[in-house]
């Protein structure tokens, strides 16, 4: 009778290589986690920002022409001095400047005005100040 070699089961060298890999393969899923929660964040600040900058925009927007002032209007200030309001940790500031058609600075009357809407945030994971700015014309009806 002739013996067979096939052996069923695994060796203790092939299930160390098996679980060496698995572990690899877990351990690179789990550091990108940590990434894609920084990414997250970013996008979400960066939300938040364009969305009161798009608000400060739309209250002037409904103003009549000649009610917006020019120059900075709205200084770079915390938005609240709540520290459990989610606006506290962002600041907003506001210029207007007269420009031509060509979109370009003019120191008189155009009947154009620009809006620069900053918005500032400090972004706590990274460790640096980030912005986003909106920017609307406004003509003379």
């Amino acid at each position: 009778m002739l013996k067979s070699n096939n052996q069923q089961g695994l060796t203790m060298l092939e299930a160390a290589i098996t679980i060496a890999v698995l572990l690899i393969g877990i351990l690179t899923i789990v550091q990108v986690f940590p990434l894609s929660f920084k990414l997250g964040k970013t996008a979400e600040q960066s939300t938040v920002a364009i969305n009161l900058a798009q608000a400060k925009i739309e209250e002037l927007f409904y103003l009549d022409y000649d009610n917006i002032g020019v120059g900075t209007i709205e200084t770079k200030h915390q938005l609240s001095d709540n520290t459990d309001n989610p606006f506290h940790y962002y600041q907003r500031q506001t210029t207007v400047e007269y420009v031509d058609q060509n979109l370009s600075y003019s120191a008189s009357e155009t009947e154009l005005k620009k809006i620069t809407v900053m918005v500032y945030w400090y972004h706590p994971i990274l460790k640096y100040e980030n912005s986003q700015e909106a920017i609307i014309l406004i003509s003379k009806k």
